[in-house]
């Protein structure tokens, strides 16, 4: 899919940057539901009941809270899961055994996002440490289903677009933002920066529709042209197919999981 950079959308996020809500917020902006992962499980439901009923969502993302914290994420990931059939997304903040990825897949998450800054100050601190950590995370979800999320400021211009082609040659898909600070990085820099993006996932051929409601919002990118209504369509029921696979693949790898216990007389 081709994305182009929308000038005005551009420079509102340069005065006013897009922000991930907290593990303690719920709130919506567009399409997207920003689940808080330290937030009460059936409240959280009720409200969110009310919201998509009155207007369907396009992602559910999930920012996780700390480490401690993780198994009643895990849990209110599997109550939403089955009380809602869209496209989920995780945000995990923070350096994870690579053991547990499998659980978040598992749980019900469709993607997931590991900020490229989350391993620094780790054992693996440069970027070429990082991808293999990466990429074991990856593992346990389906190709281009790991996200790592760059600051435009993070680096140097041309370290960023190196962790880009870095990232996309392992089968990642880098996601790019503006910094917390309005104005902190110049017009130049933010269009040569995701121009370069979007450039990339077209050249990767990545499948960038399930992301599409975070991007409209985090970022100044747009699709080229609209479908119409027919070209829409025929995408939802494209969507709602690889949705039904997707939930098939869990419930095989879960169901095999659950037999391999039973079998081990666990």
């Amino acid at each position: 899919m081709a994305l182009a950079i929308n000038t005005h959308k551009l420079q509102a996020l340069i005065e006013e940057p897009f922000v991930v809500p907290s593990p303690h917020e719920l709130r919506r902006e567009g399409t997207v539901f920003f689940i808080g992962g330290s937030l009460p499980v059936f409240e959280t439901l009720e409200t969110m009941y009310e919201s998509h009923c009155q207007e369907s969502s396009g992602l559910f993302h999930v920012t996780f809270s700390g480490r401690d914290e993780l198994q009643s994420n895990l849990e209110l990931v599997r109550q939403i899961k089955k009380n809602f059939s869209v496209r989920m997304m995780g945000r995990i903040n923070y350096d994870l055994p690579d053991r547990l990825f499998e659980q978040l897949y598992l749980a019900g998450l469709d993607l997931l996002d590991i900020p490229w800054h989350v391993l620094a100050g780790t054992t693996r601190t440069s970027g070429h440490d990082r991808l293999p950590a990466l990429v074991k995370a990856a593992a346990a979800f389906p190709r281009w289903s790991l996200t790592s999320s760059i600051l435009s400021d993070e680096m140097e211009v041309q370290a960023v677009r190196i962790a880009i082609d870095n990232l996309l040659d392992k089968g990642l898909v880098p996601l790019l933002s503006m910094p917390a600070r309005a104005g902190a990085v110049g017009r130049d820099d933010a269009t040569g920066l995701f121009g370069y993006l979007a450039d990339a996932w077209q050249r990767y051929d990545v499948p960038v529709k399930p992301l599409l409601p975070l991007i409209r919002l985090s970022t100044p990118l747009e699709p080229c042209e609209s479908g119409g209504f027919l070209r829409s369509a025929i995408d939802r029921f494209h969507d709602r197919r690889m949705m039904v696979s997707s939930d098939l693949r869990r419930h095989l790898r879960t169901s095999g999981a659950e037999a391999s216990f039973e079998s081990s007389g666990l």
